[in-house]
């Protein structure tokens, strides 16, 4: 009979912990929001809904720039939407030898302000990168893009 009695304090010990660290989690969750997942496409079609929240995604990284690396462009589902990435929080710049990677992003989506993407756009147009127009060139142009908080090349 004592046995029994304390299988059951054990139990009931057991699934009153476990309801205290759910609660914990719950309000964990509400009190720090989440980290939105999404496609590139997504986030070029909708920027709206994105400005200035944590995105994760993942992609192909097309392109590094040469020019110490302070941005790298990923391509989406679709094969041709692209986005351009650049760093920031602790990461000083991105690896050339990432071109051709599959690379999983997480990162503040921005949108830039109508003055700042002229601004943006007249600073690309006065330096030349490439002598011809590239495939990342539309989105190096665009006036969004990912700061980049984490990556992890993703190996199969």
């Amino acid at each position: 009979m004592q046995r029994i009695l304390v299988w059951i304090a054990l139990v009931v010990m057991v699934i009153s912990c476990n309801q205290v660290a759910q609660k914990k989690a719950e309000n964990q969750n509400i009190e720090k929001p989440g980290i939105i997942t999404v496609t590139i496409e997504e986030l070029v079609t909708g920027p709206t809904d994105y400005k200035d929240k944590e995105v994760a995604f993942a992609g192909m990284v097309t392109h590094v720039c040469r020019h110490g690396g302070q941005k790298c462009f990923v391509l989406g589902e679709d094969g041709e939407t692209q986005i351009r990435i650049v760093p920031g929080g602790d990461i000083d710049e991105f690896r050339i030898d990432l071109e051709g990677s599959t690379v999983a992003f997480r990162g503040v989506f921005r949108v830039l302000t109508p003055e700042l993407a002229e601004a943006h756009l007249e600073d690309h147009e006065s330096k030349e990168h490439h002598a011809t127009e590239m495939a990342h060139s539309k989105a190096e142009k665009a006036e969004v893009f990912i700061e980049a908080i984490d990556f992890r090349e993703i190996t199969e």
